[in-house]
């Protein structure tokens, strides 16, 4: 992790909520503030929304053997809330260097106090929009721009739980474009908007609108086939990687409570020298418990060389880099052994409303026979009432090889109707010219003041 904001969690406690999603983009600001007492219950109309935080922030140089930076932190942020439809949200996450240790780096900042690598390529600015949502994505149409956080396409197969803000010189906007018609879905996925990087789109066929009229047989026969190609030319120029899949899935239970389906899918990759395939079989269970939400899944891969599933997963933004640890070859070029893999995905949500504690589990891990294992884990709580939140997230890459750690956790706490304290830390990795990543830790704390009014 690199202080990323992990906000995207708690949003599956608050999806169906029409409130803005705080979505701030440091380890000091990773999910939204606890809920100002200045807010309106009050579901229906504009909402606005202002906030402000500040506190000393310790952040590494970047450099190999370069030592701790002391930074004022600012963070202001203004958004507009329009119901269920719209939300837009604008924010400015600022690092002043106060304290400049070896290395010297602060004549090359701008105006000699902003740290340069946070405004230094055109994705940075991406940053600036901390939220635009537009339609309803669920629905027949649905426009997102936001930083991701852990972002999947369809079931997974190429970008899975993926976080395009790992890198933490490197700040981009990613955006989702989603569209029914008929029995057809389509989704769109860029994971910069402002440059050449990640694009994916996935076609999403319902066979059972298409070959009767029975609702008994909707959302029931379903065929997914996508693409994702990585032009590297962002944040760091890294290898072009391209891969396809084609999936099959059938439900075999449908209730008000439980649904289960069964999973069949291939996949490979496209580019030249890397032409291997994959195969997986696999099933999926969502449910709705007494307030509890539960999805499982459970898969068996056959994969390797140059493809895996989830090739744009959790910790890709430093594996385009080194594939694991710290100095080895990028993803790009990784071969594996071609071999069998399990693949076991779990989250669980519990919450009753603002008025009792909410949780979120997420987590999924993957074991390869040739004895290589890669995690990804988050946990996040909100007290009753939002005045407590605290959050945080493990990956892991490469175990059992040479393995890479990401790992970032945070606390909120208010005080006051429209003040709150905050503390976070975070591991974070810098990739060099030459592809080698330099590991450090960031550390800060302070105050946060918010503002909402509908």
């Amino acid at each position: 992790m690199t202080g990323a904001p992990l906000v995207a969690l708690l949003a599956l406690l608050q999806s169906q909520s029409s409130t803005i999603e705080e979505v701030p983009n440091d380890a000091q600001e990773a999910y939204s503030a606890p809920e100002s007492s200045g807010s309106s219950g009050d579901s229906e109309g504009i909402g606005f929304r202002a906030l402000l935080e500040v506190g000393p922030l310790s952040f590494p140089s970047g450099t190999p053997g370069g030592e701790q930076d002391l930074f004022g932190y600012a963070y202001p942020s203004l958004g507009v809330d329009g119901g269920e439809d719209f939300a837009f949200m604008l924010g400015a996450p600022l690092r002043f260097r106060l304290l400049d240790n070896d290395p010297k780096q602060k004549d090359q900042d701008h105006g000699a106090w902003l740290r340069r690598e946070d405004w230094d390529e055109r994705s940075d600015y991406g940053q600036v929009v901390r939220l635009l949502r537009i339609g309803d994505e669920s629905g027949r149409f649905g426009l997102r721009v936001q930083p991701f956080l852990e972002e999947s396409l369809g079931r997974g197969y190429l970008v899975n739980r993926y976080d395009n803000q790992l890198n933490p010189n490197y700040h981009p906007a990613g955006g989702t474009l989603s569209f029914t018609a008929g029995p057809a879905r389509v989704q769109l996925l860029a994971s910069d908007v402002l440059a050449a990087r990640v694009f994916s789109g996935e076609l999403l066929l319902d066979i059972g609108r298409l070959a009767s009229d029975s609702e008994g047989n909707f959302d029931r026969y379903l065929v997914r086939a996508s693409a994702a190609h990585d032009f590297g030319e962002a944040g760091g120029v890294t290898p072009e990687a391209t891969l396809a899949s084609v999936g099959g899935e059938f439900a075999m239970y449908k209730g008000e409570r439980l649904r289960s389906w069964a999973l069949v899918a291939g996949g490979a990759r496209l580019n030249e020298g890397a032409q291997d395939v994959g195969a997986l079989l696999g099933v999926a269970f969502e449910g709705n418990f007494k307030g509890t939400q539960l999805s499982v899944t459970l898969q068996g891969r056959r994969q390797g060389g140059g493809f895996r599933f989830g090739y744009f997963g959790a910790g890709y933004e430093l594996s385009r880099f080194s594939a694991v640890g710290l100095s080895e070859e990028p993803q790009s070029d990784q071969r594996v052994p071609k071999d069998f893999s399990g693949y076991l995905e779990l989250s669980v949500a519990r919450g009753d409303g603002p008025d009792s504690p909410e949780v979120v589990a997420s987590g999924a891990v993957e074991y390869s026979a040739f004895g290589r294992a890669d995690g990804d884990l988050s946990l996040s709580f909100s007290s009753p009432g939002g005045e407590s939140r605290g959050i945080a997230r493990v990956v892991v890459m490469g175990l059992g090889d040479k393995p890479r750690y990401s790992v970032a956790a945070e606390f909120r706490q208010r005080v006051l109707p429209a003040m709150y304290v905050w503390g976070a830390g975070a591991t974070v990795h810098f990739p060099q010219p030459d592809g080698v990543l330099v590991r450090g830790v960031s550390v800060g704390a302070g105050v946060g003041v918010d503002f909402a009014r509908r």
